[in-house]
């Protein structure tokens, strides 16, 4: 389906009944690399996953900051009067919750998990638990280059790595185009909204992320009473595409605690 938001139609997707668990992507990603999560949970929850405005099969340009994916996910959730859902963010898709839980303290939830992302992405004397060698000095470049090598481990799952490549020819994403994007989300702090945070949030963590030291999960627990952190083996960045399994056992598990 087609969700209209203000300048641009959102591709949403939406299967099962029960607990809305709502997925929200990384940048320049796509809705299939939760493919596994949905097939998996669509049998007892309601799964509902989207491509960001300008990203994927929905329409526009690419969001300016993550304010305006923040109230496009505030769309999404009042447009299908989802009550009290998970929300599962990847990557800068957890800077977009974060950006939407600043303005909507007061709308309940069922809890929050966080696919392999610092609260704060620049790295200083005061914090090190950032994107790898991104500090204020080496933001420009990092905007224009992306990091060589590859974000996971061993390759996405055959599953997943199929309907990802498949949802990427046919809608190529435009790195340029979303330099303003990545360079808002470079630049977020998310470290109070976390600590103020009352509901339940777990924090996955790759082992062998190329992109995050698994510090800032233990420095957030430490902080905040809510919060847990769990980290996953054998993984890089896209743990729920590259072992989707124990993935899925990490969710299932947290969601007959909270959901």
């Amino acid at each position: 389906m087609l969700l209209s938001v203000s300048g641009a139609e959102l591709a949403v997707e939406i299967q099962g009944s029960g607990r809305p668990l709502v997925f929200v992507n990384g940048f320049g990603s796509y809705k299939e690399i939760w493919c596994d999560q949905v097939k998996t949970f669509a049998r007892r929850y309601q799964a509902v996953y989207f491509d960001a405005r300008g990203q994927g099969e929905s329409t526009g340009s690419v969001a300016m900051d993550l304010a305006t994916q923040a109230m496009d996910l505030d769309q999404v959730l009042k447009q299908l009067e989802l009550k009290r859902p998970v929300l599962i963010g990847h990557s800068m898709g957890a800077s977009v919750i974060w950006a939407w839980r600043k303005l909507h303290r007061d709308v309940p939830l069922a809890g929050i998990v966080v696919v392999d992302q610092s609260p704060k992405m620049l790295n200083d004397d005061n914090w090190q638990f950032g994107f790898v060698n991104l500090t204020a000095e080496t933001e420009d470049l990092q905007l224009m280059t992306p990091r060589p090598g590859h974000e996971t481990l061993h390759g996405m799952a055959p599953q997943v790595m199929s309907a990802f490549l498949r949802a990427e020819s046919q809608h190529p994403f435009d790195r340029v185009e979303g330099k303003a994007l990545l360079q808002d989300h470079f630049e977020a702090d998310w470290r109070g909204g976390v600590m103020a945070e009352a509901m339940p949030v777990l924090y996955v963590c790759a082992a062998q992320s190329p992109y995050f030291p698994i510090g800032y999960g233990p420095w957030l627990e430490e902080h905040n009473r809510c919060v847990r952190a769990v980290v996953l083996q054998s993984c890089g960045h896209d743990i729920m595409a590259e072992v989707p399994e124990a993935f899925d056992q990490t969710l299932r598990h947290f969601l007959m605690q909270h959901a």
